[in-house]
């Protein structure tokens, strides 16, 4: 059994995509849209979050893992992931020193803690494992001194929420069942509609975001 609860501050409200990124897909290139594209972003990004069906953004977790009686595993599977660092390990009332968690083997992007590597046999046993760890991707920021920090937020899931940004943004005052016009001498148009079981994000940004869903979420 596993339990999961947040520790510390929440993760940044922030959109998952930059607004300049999304002006530059649109062709947008005065400041006039810029709180209409921003409200967009934000929704986009909680829709992407909701269809993920996890957290995406760095931020601090406690895992409380319960192993039964005789029991033996070969790995300890975190509820949040990726993994950026371990930063404690208790196991029943005795607490792992810095130096013993800093070592620990861990697969970072599938949130996988093993035995140490000194263990014989290689293995965790019955008892109370309390593992506090950081996990998530991290967003760009500017740190203080105005230099750019690069996130770890992957570009494909920044594309999946311009995706649906753009979807919104062309969506804005058109009737929502209608999927194509024409207009004769002139030409047709049509537009990527959402399917029904993306949450309303159009079928593509759906398509790039089923990698980073848990295993069992339908």
């Amino acid at each position: 059994m596993r339990r999961t609860t947040p520790v510390g501050p929440p993760a940044p409200d922030a959109p998952l995509a930059s607004l300049a990124d999304l002006k530059a897909d649109l062709g947008v290139s005065d400041a006039s849209q810029d709180a209409r594209l921003a409200l967009l972003l934000q929704d986009a990004s909680s829709m992407a979050l909701a269809y993920v069906g996890r957290p995406l953004i760095d931020r601090a977790w406690c895992d409380v893992i319960e192993l039964g009686c005789e029991a033996r595993q070969s790995d300890l599977v975190l509820g949040r992931y990726p993994v950026s660092a371990v930063t404690g390990l208790t196991i029943g009332a005795t607490a792992l020193d810095a130096d013993a968690v800093a070592a620990l083997p861990v697969n970072p992007d599938a949130g996988i803690v093993y035995p140490p590597d000194s263990g014989h046999p290689r293995c965790w046993r019955a008892a109370r494992y309390v593992v506090t760890y950081r996990a998530g991707y991290t967003l760009d920021s500017v740190a203080a001194d105005g230099t750019a920090m690069r996130g770890t937020l992957p570009a494909s899931i920044q594309r999946a929420v311009r995706l649906t940004a753009a979807a919104l943004w062309h969506a804005t005052g058109r009737d929502p069942l209608l999927k194509s016009e024409s207009e004769q001498g002139v030409g047709s148009t049509s537009w990527d509609t959402s399917a029904a079981a993306t949450g309303g994000m159009p079928q593509a940004a759906a398509d790039i975001l089923d990698a980073y869903r848990p295993a069992g979420v339908a």
